[in-house]
C-alpha cells in the first residue's frame, strides 16, 4: 500500500515541478525569498495583534515565525503549543481538539482561510492533509466565539491561514526538504517547492509517513500532496486555488478490553478550494470561498465484514468587513451555503443542506469597544436556529484590558452520531437516530495584560450551560452509543502567563481549573445524573521553557504537561476512569550551513520518563519515544 501510494505521489509531484512556469529561470535570487515572506508575515501578524488587543474576544495565535523557530512539524503540534489548547491523537481519523479542557472535540469550529473544515459525518476536522510548510498563522478563539466566523463553534474556533501570494518583479524560488525517523519504525519524508513569478505564486508539497506503533495492529501508512496557485491582480484583488489529497491505511486495534487485531481502515480525502479576496471602494473588503471535499473510507471489522463510507461536501462562503474612516464603527457580514451527501453501507444515504447568514457590529470608543452579533442558520434535517454573540472590552491603563463575552449557539448532531460513525472501527461505536440538537449558552470574563510579544498575563472565568447535551454510554456489549441528557454545565478559571527575556530565555505557563456536571439524565443516559462530563478533567497544567543561543545558535525547549483524572463516558464508571498523568518533552534544534545551503538538525523526545497513561479509555500511550531528522532549505 505504502509503495504504491509513494509512487503515485512522487509521480504527480514530479509532473507539477516540471510544468511550473519559469522554474528554469528562477535560480537567481532564491536567497531573497526569506525577506520577502517575512515582510508579508509581519503585516498579517500586526493585524492579528491589533484585533487581539482591541476586540473583546480572548484569542491566541501562533505565527509562521514561531512555527519555523520551534521546528513545529504539524498543524496538530502547533495547536498543542498554544495555551489552553490540547490535541490528542484519535484512534481512528483526525484528532481530539480541546479548548479550555472541554471534552467536546466536535464543538470546535475549524476554518481554513475562513472556510469550514468540519465534517458532517464526524463533526471534527481532519488536519492531516494540511502541510505545516504552507501555514502562515493559526488563530484560536476561546468560547464564546463571534458569530461572523460561521455556524457552530460552541467550544471555540480555529482559523488556519495559509501563505498568501505576493507581488514580485522577477522570479524567485524556494525548496525545503525534511527527513526524519524515530521510535516504533517512524519514517517520514516531505518536500516543498514554492515559486514566485511576478504576481503569481506556485507551490507544491508532498509527504509520506510510516509508523508501526507499539500495540499490535496500530501501524499506519499515509501520504499527502498539496498544490497551490495564487495571483495578486492588484493591491485590491487576489485569487487563490488549492488542491489537497491525503490517503492512509491503518490498523484499528480497539481498546484493551475489546481488541480488534484484524480490523483495518483505508481512508482518502481530496479537497479543492477557490478563494477571491479584495476591496470594494475604500471601506469594504471581501472574501469569497468555493470548496469541495470528498472522503472515501473502507472499514474492515474484526469479523471480516466490510463497510464503505462516501462523504461529499461542497459549498460557498462569503464574508465582508466594513469600517468607517474614523475607525469608530466596524461591521462584518457572512453567508454560507453547504451541501453534505453521505452514503454508508450500514446506514444508507443521507443528505444535509446548511444555509446561514450572520452579522457582527463593533463600536469603538476612546477606552472601550462593544460588539453584538446575530446569525440565523437552517439545517435541512433539523430546521432553523439562531446564534448570538456579544461582548465588551475596556482598556483600563496602558497594556491592561478587561473583557466580557457571552453567546448562544446550537450544535447539530453529526451523521456519525445519528447513524454510524465508521470512526475507529464499526466494532466500537454505534449511532442513535433519535438525538436532538444541543443548545449552548456561554460566557467568559477576563483581564489581560500585553506588552508586545514578550509579556502576557491573562486571567478569565468561564461557564457554559448545555441543554440536551449529547453524551456517550458504553453498552453491555462494550460498544459506545450516544444519547441526550437533560442538562449540563461546565465552569472554571483559566490563567496564562508568558515572559521573554532579552537573553533568549522564554517561559509559557497555562492552567485550567474547572468543574462539570450532568444535572439530570433520562434514558438512554440513566445513571449519569450528577456525574462529570466525559473527557473533562478537573484541571490541566502546561509549562514550556525555551532558550535560544544567538546568533543562529542551538535552540532548546522543554515542556511539562499535567492532566487530572477523567472519565470516558457519562456514568463515570470507575473501571473506565483515566488516571492523572504528567509528561515531559524535550526538543533541540541546531542550525548550520553547508556552503550556501541552510540545514537544521533536530531531536525531539516525547514522554521522557515513560509515563503510563491513556488519552482514550483502553488505548495506552506508546510511552517514551524520539524523533530526529534534518530540515534542508535550498
Amino acid at each position: 500500500m505504502l509503495e504504491k501510494l509513494l509512487q503515485r505521489l512522487l509521480a504527480i509531484f514530479g509532473i507539477v515541478l516540471f510544468i511550473l512556469p519559469g522554474s528554469a529561470d528562477a535560480r537567481d535570487g532564491h536567497g531573497q525569498m526569506a525577506s520577502e515572506t517575512m515582510a508579508d508575515m509581519v503585516v498579517t501578524a500586526e493585524r492579528i495583534q491589533d484585533y487581539i488587543q482591541k476586540h473583546p474576544n480572548l484569542v491566541e495565535q501562533v505565527s509562521r515565525e514561531e512555527i519555523k523557530g520551534r521546528n513545529i512539524l504539524s498543524v496538530q503540534e502547533a495547536l498543542h503549543s498554544l495555551p489552553g489548547v490540547d490535541v490528542k491523537e484519535s484512534t481512528g481519523l483526525g484528532a481530539r481538539i480541546s479548548i479550555r479542557g472541554s471534552g467536546k472535540s466536535g464543538g470546535v469550529l475549524v476554518l481554513l482561510n475562513g472556510r469550514p473544515l468540519n465534517s458532517s459525518q464526524y463533526g471534527s476536522a481532519d488536519l492531516s492533509g494540511i502541510p505545516i510548510e504552507l501555514v502562515e498563522s493559526i488563530t484560536v478563539f476561546k468560547p464564546p466565539v463571534p458569530v461572523w466566523l460561521g455556524p457552530g463553534g460552541s467550544e471555540g474556533a480555529i482559523n488556519i491561514i495559509t501563505r498568501a501570494p505576493t507581488d514580485h518583479q522577477s522570479p524567485r524560488h524556494w525548496t525545503q526538504l525534511r527527513a526524519n525517523g524515530g521510535s516504533y519504525g517512524l519514517a517520514e519524508g516531505a518536500v516543498s517547492y514554492r515559486l514566485l513569478a511576478g504576481a503569481d505564486t506556485y507551490s507544491a508539497t508532498a509527504g509520506v509517513k510510516h509508523r508501526d506503533g507499539k500495540r499490535a495492529n496500530s501501524d499506519r501508512d499515509s501520504g499527502r500532496i498539496t498544490l497551490h496557485w495564487g495571483r495578486k491582480y492588484s493591491e485590491r484583488q487576489q485569487v487563490n486555488v488549492d488542491g489537497r489529497y491525503y490517503a492512509s491505511d491503518h490498523g484499528s486495534s480497539g481498546p484493551n478490553d475489546n481488541p480488534t487485531p484484524d480490523a483495518r481502515q483505508t481512508y482518502s480525502k481530496g479537497s479543492l478550494d477557490g478563494r477571491m479576496e479584495g476591496l470594494i471602494g475604500e471601506s469594504w473588503d471581501y472574501t469569497f470561498n468555493l470548496y469541495v471535499d470528498h472522503t472515501d473510507l473502507e472499514d474492515r471489522s474484526q469479523s471480516g465484514f466490510i463497510s464503505n463510507l462516501n462523504n461529499t461536501k461542497w459549498g460557498a462562503k462569503g464574508e465582508c468587513a466594513w469600517s468607517d474612516e474614523d475607525n469608530i464603527w466596524e461591521m462584518r457580514l457572512n453567508a454560507i451555503a453547504e451541501q453534505n451527501d453521505v452514503d454508508h453501507t450500514l446506514s444508507g444515504v443521507h443528505h444535509r443542506t446548511i444555509t446561514g447568514i450572520g452579522t457582527q457590529a463593533y463600536r469603538h470608543f476612546s477606552r472601550f469597544t462593544t460588539t453584538l452579533g446575530i446569525r440565523v442558520d437552517h439545517t435541512s434535517d433539523f430546521d432553523t436556529h439562531p446564534g448570538v454573540s456579544a461582548g465588551v472590552s475596556v482598556r483600563i491603563v496602558e497594556g491592561w484590558t478587561a473583557k466580557l463575552n457571552t453567546g448562544y449557539r446550537v450544535e447539530i448532531p453529526t451523521f456519525g452520531q445519528l447513524y454510524q460513525p465508521s470512526h475507529g472501527s464499526i466494532d466500537q461505536v454505534r449511532g442513535n437516530p433519535d438525538l436532538s440538537e444541543e443548545q449552548i449558552f456561554s460566557y467568559d470574563v477576563g483581564i489581560e495584560y500585553r506588552r508586545g510579544k514578550t509579556h502576557l498575563f491573562q486571567l478569565s472565568v468561564f461557564r457554559s450551560d448545555t441543554m440536551d447535551p449529547i453524551v456517550y454510554l458504553r453498552r453491555a456489549d462494550l460498544v459506545y452509543q450516544p444519547g441526550n441528557a437533560e442538562d449540563a454545565f461546565r465552569q472554571g478559571v483559566e490563567a496564562t502567563a508568558k515572559y521573554a527575556w532579552k537573553s533568549g530565555l522564554a517561559l509559557d505557563l497555562n492552567a485550567v481549573f474547572q468543574a462539570s456536571e450532568l444535572k439530570y439524565a433520562p434514558a438512554p443516559a440513566i445513571g449519569s445524573a450528577g456525574k462529570d462530563l466525559p473527557y473533562t478533567p478537573a484541571y490541566t497544567l502546561k509549562a514550556a521553557l525555551q532558550y535560544a543561543l544567538p546568533p543562529r545558535g542551538i535552540r532548546l525547549e522543554a515542556g511539562v504537561r499535567h492532566c487530572a483524572e477523567q472519565y470516558s463516558e457519562a456514568t463515570n464508571d470507575e473501571t473506565q476512569r483515566l488516571d492523572a498523568y504528567t509528561t515531559v518533552d524535550l526538543k533541540a534544534i541546531q542550525p548550520f550551513k553547508i556552503k550556501s545551503v541552510s540545514v537544521e538538525w533536530f531531536v525531539t523526545i516525547q514522554n521522557l520518563f515513560d509515563e503510563g497513561f491513556e488519552v482514550h479509555y483502553g488505548y495506552p500511550d506508546d510511552g517514551i519515544r524520539f524523533v530526529t531528522g534534518l530540515n534542508v532549505t535550498l
